[in-house]
């Protein structure tokens, strides 16, 4: 699917929800859970296009595969922290998916140290410290 037919998908959710709202609110939930779960999956089509780019990257520029791996974990957590605040935020539920965005900040402050790290050792070495 195209972004002009998941655009589409959720913009029909969004109206479907909105409509369901008026009579049974737990319903719109519902909807608005299998739209975005809908989403996901077909979003995993393109994720396997983004690793097979990063692991074509690695075999060109011969980066370390321990870099890259950091870098899918960091595209990994903000995937999923976003998926799940949203949700949270949609169910009327802001703290907690306040909460979640703030444990992922420092999720990905945690992985990116081992790059940090790597940084620092390659400038020293560059600087002949």
């Amino acid at each position: 699917m195209g972004i002009i037919q998941i655009s589409m998908l959720g913009i029909g959710a969004v109206v479907l929800a909105l409509l369901l709202k008026q009579q049974k609110s737990e319903y719109a939930l519902y909807l608005s859970l299998a739209a975005v779960i809908l989403i996901l999956i077909f979003s995993m089509n393109r994720l396997q296009v983004v690793m097979e780019t990063i692991q074509k990257i690695e075999q060109y520029t011969g980066i370390d595969a321990a870099m890259l791996k950091i870098l899918v974990k960091l595209m990994g957590i903000t995937y999923v922290a976003e998926f799940a605040s949203g949700i949270c935020k949609d169910a009327g539920f802001s703290a907690i998916g306040s909460q979640i965005e703030m444990f992922a900040k420092f999720s990905i402050m945690a992985v990116s140290v081992p790059v940090l790290l790597t940084l620092l050792e390659t400038i020293e070495g560059l600087l002949g410290a």
